[in-house]
């Protein structure tokens, strides 16, 4: 990662991910979605947990969180984490991506 580049937790998102103990996140593009043939504009997601084949990232620890972001991301100058409620469930957000089509 480059200087330019930052990743930012906001404090609700980094106060809920240490609450559940979840100190790995991992952004990439859905398996299921890579595989459809269907035209789609893959968008990248968070999860609260380690990937399965870590080799395949880069890792980035923020704020003591580990970041796993796929290799097959172009990784933006800015990007956050951030926290969002919907009816009472609470969902990881990620912005700033961008998919590498090359």
């Amino acid at each position: 990662m480059s200087e330019e580049n930052v990743i930012k937790i906001t404090e609700r998102a980094l106060k809920y991910l240490k609450k559940k103990g979840k100190l790995q996140v991992t952004i990439e593009i859905p398996e299921n979605r890579l595989s459809s043939e269907s035209v789609l504009v893959p968008v990248p997601e968070i999860i609260g947990r380690k990937p399965k084949a870590p080799e395949n990232y880069q890792i980035i620890n923020v704020d003591g969180i580990d970041v796993y972001i796929s290799k097959s991301l172009v990784l933006p100058k800015e990007v956050e984490i951030d926290l969002d409620t919907f009816l009472g469930i609470k969902l990881l957000r990620v912005s700033g991506f961008k998919s590498n089509e090359g």
